[in-house]
């Protein structure tokens, strides 16, 4: 299945106006096919509770935007994002040993590491990421390892280096990591400061990227060949003019209804930073990604202070 099929699954419903039955019929759907988890877990009828009678219809067209990816479409997407990478193995003309043996090597040679935060955890997202490459591609186990060992290992034997993440919003956690220092015999060393050792190459393999981090992390990090299996466009945000989320006699009105639903709720103006009524970096999303949801993603959602109905927790 190609990639941006399996995000359209779920995609709003492009209509002028979309009742609530319009959405739980669809959302009813997905739990049935497991697409989307039990009711316990993601209820957006109790969810619309929050809103006022004048809200309604915004938080309608809000939670039917709402896109979350089972941890089924998660591993085809990782799948199909590690695999294509083969592509720039192939050149024309070459047979298809060459290119099969040329491929080999670069599976026996990689180093497979994940994205972590300013403060690494073994609970950041892309851990469990990095053991998919083991569980789904056959990447041998003593070539998953942490970003620290990744560093110590490409200055011992230079090779390509593949970075496996869900979700890039802003895209600061990919940056904090590729220039983390480590320590390294006496002194430090980071991924951008080897980047121009011989034989080392980057890749990045998000599965979910929004066009902001994409072009942030291109510009500030040429070296790294960025490829995600599915790029978010701006127009996914609920903030952005032409967002795909509000049909047009919602769309004047729609950050006013944010912004005032928010309020309620106790979520406060930090300036884009986290728990931002926008969002992290004012991103405006409505995405959550198996058990996690991105800070990128409207606090409203996932709001539990204040007597505020969460349609989905954060773990």
């Amino acid at each position: 299945m190609h990639p941006s099929n399996i995000m359209a699954v779920s995609s709003p419903i492009y209509a002028p106006r979309v009742t609530p039955q319009d959405v739980f019929t669809k959302t009813d759907y997905f739990v049935d096919v497991q697409l989307w988890p039990l009711l316990k877990e993601i209820d957006g009828r109790r969810w619309l509770t929050n809103f006022t009678p004048s809200e309604q219809e915004h938080a309608v067209h809000l939670l039917n935007s709402f896109m979350y990816l089972s941890p089924r479409l998660l591993d085809q997407l990782f799948t199909s994002t590690l695999q294509s990478l083969s592509a720039s193995f192939y050149s024309v003309g070459s047979s298809f040993l060459a290119f099969q043996s040329t491929w080999r090597q670069f599976v026996d040679t990689v180093v497979i590491t994940y994205v972590t935060g300013e403060i690494p955890n073994p609970s950041d997202s892309g851990y469990g990421f990095a053991r998919r490459a083991r569980q789904l591609i056959g990447i041998d186990e003593n070539r998953i390892v942490t970003p620290d060992e990744a560093v110590r290992r490409i200055v011992q034997q230079p090779g390509p280096v593949i970075f496996v993440d869900d979700f890039v919003g802003s895209g600061n956690q990919f940056l904090e990591t590729w220039r983390r220092a480590v320590p390294l015999s006496g002194s430090t060393l980071s991924f951008e400061r080897i980047k121009a050792i011989r034989g080392a190459e980057f890749y990045y393999c998000p599965l979910v990227c929004t066009e902001y981090g994409f072009h942030r992390i291109r510009a500030e990090c040429p070296s790294v060949r960025l490829q995600p299996a599915h790029l978010l466009s701006s127009k996914y945000s609920a903030l952005d003019q032409h967002s795909i989320i509000w049909p047009n006699h919602l769309r004047s009105s729609a950050i006013d209804f944010l912004r005032a639903a928010s309020a309620r709720a106790g979520i406060s103006d930090t300036n884009g930073n986290v728990d931002d009524w926008r969002g992290f970096h004012c991103l405006g999303l409505a995405i959550a990604i198996g058990d996690s949801v991105p800070d990128a993603t409207l606090p409203i959602f996932y709001w539990e202070r204040n007597g505020w109905i969460p349609l989905i927790r954060r773990k």
